[in-house]
């Protein structure tokens, strides 16, 4: 973990830019080729499709522009960086073992290489244009009135959408699901001095993403005159996007906000499309995308008032036979505003010293909207929805793609900074977000018209619940807490409509029965659990939903209690002739299961734990897809937790290539200690080396599934070895 310590804030930014290419230049350099979409440079054909998606959103040139608006300081900082990872590639030594097996050499970094990041990670994290094609899918097979009962939390605002054809909207969304598909969760909690047994203020972070090797976050120390950063840094971006400053901490989840909408264009022919003022002449550009070992691919890009043309991204026969050669969809979003300052913000928020500071700094944090908590040495504790947020017209909800000649639907600015969802030192002393929804009926803007289920929120207030003297073992234990509210609120709904089982069942039926949703790798339930619902899922909406269902992903724990409960309709097999229940339904697929688990775990139930097939494996980019050297840079552990636990274990489904396999969660923990920020706990999943050989790759990996923390003190320790670099002559 480096510390350090510069002279000033120009030399600082330098080091971190050597130190970052020292030890993760590849994970870099493959992060700035996606961002400019030119991995079929280095890939060959696997990369185009990746590339085609990059250039149409345009994100480096997004990435270029926000250059030019930084405020000075991050500006130098980013100068700084660059030049910093530009003296390592000139002076630092052997490149790391996947250039020379692919046979490149990095060019030179650039700081809108280190810009494009925030880009990438917007898409991430704000994936409702998934969810829209989705919604075009459903309303397609079933109507608008039955696909709103597939969402029974959400708001039924108004019906101000077209339709889209339901084989297009599917091939649209296969390719945003390749691209960049949406890792949206994180935990984060404040707990003020009054409840604390440090009585400081304590603030706990673990943002949720998918898993790779190595790990997106790195650790570091920065220090020079009059500011120090400890925390969590990405390879690649010269800020500190979590951490402390000695007086701050501060941490970010995902709001799950509504800051995209897709608009179907009606073509006006000539090169033009319709809008509420006549015809408009579509922007284009060509993109030139270099192939490896083949030819070099032109690429034309359209884009309308309401943005890029992503319909363009099917080949003109799948466009034909999916929609029409004509079908127009643009896509609106608040990451495309050409003066999008977020990287100023996140630099001015790293220096806040006091939560009032600390929000004001996060009005110029534009893109994608995030909750962002803070807590100060003051025993100060805030919370704030920060990030730009459309205004829509009445009757425009963002659930589906609407219609874009008419302009009814037309974004009418952003919801003004004031009036954005935040809270300071409330009176019960804690702040809660996992990702639940964060206003009220009275609110009076739309932030989103779904949210994700509220069981993770639940679980952190029920244990923090009135308690006063809350100390950071406790938080570091919550952080790790692997008890399911999902698995506590449906295993009784559905053991109620199971019939008498066989004799040899009866154990297992039994065992779920006193089950209290600890979904640790040791258990039988877990799996038993997940495996059920899946099954029962599938038995209840497959036939219904047909070709969709493929794409409707995730538990959906509201509608399947609906389902069992008060919409029991969904549960008659639409293509039987003699109706069936829900008990039907929940009996069958409790035998699926069963069958499924003997088949692929065995006869004997020892070998149905959790931990035998709830591996949290961390896969290096390249080499699994050379024989030989599959699982070099690559590391793997049996892990505990579900979807909807606090210490997240999200699993792939049965049918995936690896079943039930923990793709995504909290790759890095925090707790950090405002009565003495030097007590601060850090947890990180693997390593801080991106080098495959290296003893660092996957050393703190144990101890992150296990729960043990770590101390970053300021100083370095007596026997750490030390860098120095020095102005060249």
């Amino acid at each position: 973990i480096p510390r350090i310590a510069a002279a000033s804030h120009a030399d600082a930014y330098f080091a971190l830019g050597f130190v970052h290419a020292q030890d993760r230049l590849f994970q870099m350099e493959l992060m700035r080729r996606t961002g400019q979409g030119r991995l079929a440079e280095v890939i060959g054909r696997p990369g185009l499709g990746t590339d085609r998606f990059m250039r149409t959103l345009g994100l480096y040139r997004l990435a270029e522009d926000a250059v030019a608006a930084l405020d000075p300081g991050a500006r130098e900082a980013v100068e700084r960086y660059a030049a910093g990872v530009n003296a390592f590639l000139s002076d630092g030594g052997p490149l790391p073992p996947e250039f020379q097996m692919l046979m490149i050499d990095p060019e030179p970094w650039r700081p809108a290489d280190s810009l494009v990041w925030q880009k990438l990670m917007g898409l991430q994290l704000s994936g409702n244009w998934g969810e829209e094609l989705l919604r075009a899918q459903l309303n397609a097979r079933l109507g608008p009135d039955r696909a709103m009962r597939l969402f029974p939390d959400a708001s039924r605002i108004g019906p101000a959408t077209v339709a889209v054809n339901e084989r297009l909207a599917r091939e649209l969304s296969r390719l945003v699901w390749a691209a960049a598909p949406p890792t949206l969760a994180s935990n984060i909690w404040a707990i003020a001095p009054t409840r604390t047994a440090t009585r400081g203020a304590i603030l706990a972070n673990d943002p949720h993403l998918n898993f790779s090797a190595p790990n997106l976050w790195y650790l570091a120390v920065l220090s020079y005159p009059g500011v120090t950063l400890t925390g969590a840094t990405v390879p690649g971006v010269p800020f500190h996007l979590l951490g402390h400053n000695g007086k701050l901490a501060w941490g970010f989840t995902t709001t799950h906000g509504d800051t995209q909408d897709l608009f179907v264009e009606a073509p006006a022919g000539d090169g033009q499309y319709i809008t509420p003022d006549g015809p408009r002449a579509f922007e284009t550009r060509a993109e030139t995308i270099n192939v490896r070992f083949g030819e070099p691919e032109t690429l034309t890009v359209r884009a309308t008032r309401h943005g890029p043309v992503i319909s363009d991204l099917l080949e003109p026969a799948e466009r034909a036979s999916a929609g029409g050669p004509d079908a127009i969809i643009a896509l609106s979003a608040t990451l495309f505003a050409p003066d999008d300052k977020s990287s100023s913000g996140i630099y001015r928020m790293a220096r806040a010293e006091t939560v009032a500071a600390f929000m004001a700094a996060a009005e110029d944090f534009h893109a994608p909207q995030q909750n962002v908590m803070a807590a100060d040495t003051e025993g100060s504790i805030g919370y704030l929805a920060a990030g730009r947020m459309p205004m829509r017209a009445a009757g425009c909800d963002g659930q589906a793609p609407a219609d874009g000649a008419s302009g009814a639907c037309d974004w009418r600015g952003w919801v003004p900074f004031a009036e954005l969802p935040r809270r300071i030192d409330p009176a019960d002393g804690v702040l809660i977000n996992a990702n639940n929804r964060i206003v009220g009926p009275d609110y009076p803007h739309l932030i989103a018209a779904d949210w994700p289920e509220g069981y993770r929120a639940q679980r952190i207030a029920d244990t923090i619940a009135d308690r006063a003297g809350v100390t950071l073992a406790e938080t570091a234990r919550l952080q790790h807490d692997s008890v399911s509210l999902m698995a506590r609120d449906l295993t009784p709904l559905m053991l109620g409509l199971l019939a008498p089982v066989a004799d040899q069942d009866r154990d297992l039926a039994m065992r779920l029965a006193a089950w209290d949703g600890s979904a640790v790798r040791d258990r039988i339930e877990p799996l038993l659990f997940t495996l059920w619902l899946e099954k029962l899922k599938a038995a209840v909406l497959a036939d219904d939903l047909g070709e969709v269902f493929a794409e409707f992903r995730g538990e959906r724990p509201a509608l399947i209690r609906a389902i069992l409960t008060t919409d029991t309709a969904w549960c008659d097999d639409v293509r039987t002739t003699a109706p069936e229940s829900c008990a039907d339904q929940a009996n069958l697929a409790w035998r699926e299961a069963l069958a499924w688990l003997r088949a692929n775990r065995g006869d004997d139930p020892a070998g149905w734990r959790w931990g035998e097939v709830h591996i949290a494996r961390f896969a290096h980019p390249i080499f699994p897809m050379i024989p030989g050297l599959r699982e070099l840079g690559s590391f793997a552990i049996a892990t505990d937790g579900d979807n909807f636990t606090v210490n997240r274990g999200s699993p792939s489904a049965s049918s995936s290539a690896a079943p039930f396999r923990h793709r995504h969660g909290a790759g890095y923990r925090a707790v950090y200690d405002l009565a003495d920020l030097n007590r601060s706990q850090f947890s990180l999943a693997g390593g801080q080396s991106g080098h495959p050989l290296s003893p660092n790759v996957e050393d703190l990996l144990v101890d992150w599934r296990d729960g043990n923390y770590l101390r970053i003190a300021p100083q370095a320790p007596r026997d750490a070895r030390a860098l120095v670099l020095e102005p060249g002559g």
